[in-house]
């Protein structure tokens, strides 16, 4: 059942979308434009719109749009609408702090989206939690990100506890022993190897191999794919964005690397299936995200996003769906008010998002279950009866 690493036929796909987009860098747009600050409530999102992370900035901003658009046709809250402008960070964590300092300069922003990668928002946190304006990241999870105070909050479960809950799944329910893992070093990659080895080691399982790449930078993979094949391990383990995702897997498919492949959820996106093809058949991951989700407002956006952007939805689209929904919510309940709303938000139980229900712990993280996701035929799918907790 499980495939292995495998060829994919990598397109130009990525360096299209870049040049379509080369006049966002560095700029920012509105969904409410040329409205005074008095007559709406301001907010904005951070999140790499170039790049070679930008399909996961775009996917936050298309999906905000859709939010902020059917709210503003709705009557806005509290009488006024809703603004949300969209700042391109390029995954660069010097650019978020820029950001950051340019959104307390304004002075009228209530809350902030984002960013997408932990690095990059941890860069920001401090700066906004100083000026109390609130931030949700919906994809950041490193546990030292919330940390920042508690005008912080994110949507995705801990890079550690997921880090554990995968450990689970290769040793416990598959059996496993000997694992190699190929992260990013960066500081969503170090903490989920670190974490993933260490508790893989608890359960009785040895890490063989353990390489790492420059995220962005790095296109030959073939060394450590080497290093990892000689090690002769009864399983792999990828943290990584999907475009690497898919260069790993192509790489290991050329150096005739076929063992059972592991993965983290960022290689849920449909872009990651459109360059991986079948190839990445079989490939296993844990996502919080269910599929057959009868929430009213998954369903919309669900329909809303598929026509505006001719995709599916994933953790990227309710995730930040659910970060600004949680935002209007408290505005709609305590007023503009951020120590009131953050405490609002804090408090929440059982919330009934597009991205499933949830609670926030202490650290305001969500905590939901685990479900196995594998690909079959180009498609993901959910495998039926299959929770991985602690």
């Amino acid at each position: 059942m499980i495939k292995k690493c495998l060829k994919t036929r990598i397109t130009s796909f990525a360096l299209a979308t870049g040049l379509i987009l080369t006049s966002l860098t560095g700029c920012s747009s509105s969904s409410s434009a040329n409205q005074d600050d008095s007559d709406v409530y301001k907010f904005a999102m951070m999140a790499p719109l170039t790049g070679d992370a930008a399909q996961y900035g775009l996917t936050y901003k298309n999906t905000l749009e859709i939010l902020v658009n059917k709210v503003n046709s709705d009557g806005g809250i509290n009488g006024k609408q809703i603004q949300v402008d969209y700042y391109d960070d390029k995954k660069d964590t010097k650019e978020a702090l820029n950001i950051a300092n340019k959104i307390v300069a304004d002075g009228n922003y209530i809350g902030v989206v984002g960013s997408q990668t932990s690095s990059c928002s941890m860069a920001a946190a401090p700066v906004l939690q100083e000026s109390k304006i609130l931030m949700i990241s919906p994809q950041a999870s490193n546990p030292n990100f919330t940390l920042s105070g508690d005008y912080i909050f994110s949507l995705q479960l801990s890079s550690s506890y997921e880090a554990d809950l995968t450990a689970k799944l290769v040793v416990e329910n598959n059996s496993f022993k000997k694992i190699a893992v190929i992260y990013s070093n960066d500081d969503w990659g170090v903490g989920v190897n670190d974490e993933f080895t260490s508790y893989v080691e608890s359960l009785g399982g040895e890490i063989v191999a353990n390489e790492t790449f420059i995220s962005g930078q790095t296109k030959d993979f073939s060394p450590l794919i080497s290093k990892m094949k000689e090690a002769q391990p009864d399983a792999i383990f990828i943290a990584a964005l999907y475009s690497e995702g898919a260069q790993i897997l192509q790489q290991c498919k050329n150096l005739d690397f076929n063992v059972p492949v592991f993965t983290t959820n960022t290689l849920y996106k449909q872009e990651f299936l459109e360059l991986a093809s079948d190839n990445a058949d079989g490939i296993l991951m844990l996502n919080s995200f269910e599929l057959d989700n009868q929430n009213d407002n998954y369903l919309y956006l669900a329909n809303e996003y598929l026509e505006k952007t001719g995709k599916q939805v994933d953790t990227y689209v309710t995730q930040s769906y659910d970060a600004l929904k949680l935002m209007l919510d408290a505005l709609e309940n305590v007023g503009d008010d951020t120590s009131a709303m953050k405490d609002y938000i804090a408090s929440v139980n059982n919330y009934e998002g597009v991205s499933g229900t949830f609670s926030f712990n202490e650290n305001r993280v969500p905590i939901k279950p685990e479900y196995v996701f594998t690909i079959e035929n180009g498609e993901y799918v959910q495998i039926p009866d299959l929770v991985i907790v602690q």
